[in-house]
């Protein structure tokens, strides 16, 4: 049985405005080169999960899943006997764990290494990080969230949670219960909370330094706002791009404590039509949309709708909108410019709803295959 990510069920409910102010300062931003990833894998479809420091990707598309290095595609493919797959994440080693499906419509995780695909040793699960280490975490009927280390897999939860990523100091995030943002390190579990007035949270995303993201809602990611965690700060309210926006989420954290994730009115995230959605930088304390940073010259197109991930040099992958179609991208900086802050306030809007069940938000939805089902 496959593990679901989202259920969205749109509702009215009262709005809650609160004013921020943006300074009329300038900060330093870097301006981006786009790389069309999508371009290479010959479909109308795909999206980037992860990047490693290295600038490898992984992607995911209707019709399997890649690994991109050094300007070129590498087609995974899935474990004997299964014919779908979806990839999750990547580390530095250049590893890639992900789900592999058959007929039966179970979900057989794998590590992709050196060009093979070889089963890890549980049943049923979806890994969605793997780390330095060669530790996995995910999600597992059974087993609940499960990290996976030398060979077995541990649950360090129960039923109804899930981990979604990892650190190479062993702390694990993801959600708890199927309600609230969670933080694991040696044997202990801390529930993060939420953000004032909400009652679900889910984190996403940890780096080394410890510092957590994820998203904060009344009910769920579709009215929830992205936030940024560490021990000394709690949760901290990111705040979304447009005052007409419904929602955002952060995805991804580097060392450098750069998030990035998306912003939005419209809850079908993988529209490619980009349906009110923008790919956002927080860096420096500002919230960027990232469609504003594209070097001159060096726009496809594109209308970048999410950002899943950003590695320690800056490079950030997601997917976009362009001509129609929806395509991972891969974005690098290429200098850095003073960029004027927003002089006008804007509010954070609370509402909505969304209801998650058992899986994470780094699975993508596709209808048509079972495998690709994520949100990142």
């Amino acid at each position: 049985m496959l593990l679901v990510k989202w259920k969205s069920c749109l509702t009215a409910i009262t709005l809650t405005a609160i004013s921020l102010t943006a300074s009329k300062s300038a900060l330093a931003a870097s301006l981006y080169s786009v790389t069309d990833l999508g371009s290479l894998t010959g479909e109308t479809y795909s999206y980037a999960t992860d990047i490693n420091n290295s600038g490898e990707v992984a992607i995911n598309s209707l019709k399997g899943s890649f690994f991109y290095s050094n300007g070129s595609l590498k087609k995974i493919s899935p474990l004997p006997g299964d014919n779908q797959l979806a990839v999750t994440g990547i580390n530095n080693l250049g590893q890639v764990v992900g789900n592999s499906v058959g007929n039966n419509i179970s979900n057989n995780p794998f590590l992709y290494s050196n060009g093979i695909t070889q089963p890890l040793a549980i049943q049923n699960a979806i890994p969605y990080a793997i780390n330095d280490r060669t530790q996995v975490v995910g999600g597992a009927s059974g087993l609940g969230p499960f990290l996976y280390s030398n060979g077995i897999a541990t649950s360090i939860g129960t039923a109804g949670s899930v981990a979604y990523g990892l650190n190479n100091l062993g702390q694990v995030v993801g959600i708890l219960n199927s309600s609230k943002a969670f933080l694991y390190e040696n044997g202990q579990t801390t529930n993060l909370g939420t953000l004032p007035g909400d009652n679900y949270s889910v984190a996403n995303d940890i780096n080394d330094l410890g510092q957590v993201v994820g998203s904060s809602g009344i009910t769920g990611v579709d009215d929830g706002s992205a936030f940024l965690y560490s021990s000394s700060t709690g949760l901290q309210d990111l705040g979304r791009l447009s005052p007409t926006d419904l929602f955002s989420v952060s995805l991804g954290i580097n060392n450098l404590g750069q998030v990035v994730g998306f912003s939005g009115s419209k809850n079908d995230f993988y529209a490619a039509d980009g349906n009110g959605l923008r790919a956002f930088l927080y860096s420096d304390n500002t919230l960027y949309d990232l469609n504003n940073l594209i070097a001159p010259g060096s726009d496809p197109g594109f209308t970048l709708t999410a950002a899943s991930a950003i590695n320690n040099k800056g490079q950030i992958v997601g997917r976009g909108a362009v001509n129609g179609e929806l395509h991972a991208f891969l974005l690098t900086p290429v200098s850095s410019v003073s960029v004027a802050e927003p002089t006008s306030g804007f509010a954070i809007l609370s509402l909505g709803a969304v209801v998650t069940l058992f899986a994470a938000l780094k699975r993508k939805p596709d209808s048509s295959s079972a495998a690709i089902q994520q949100i990142s």
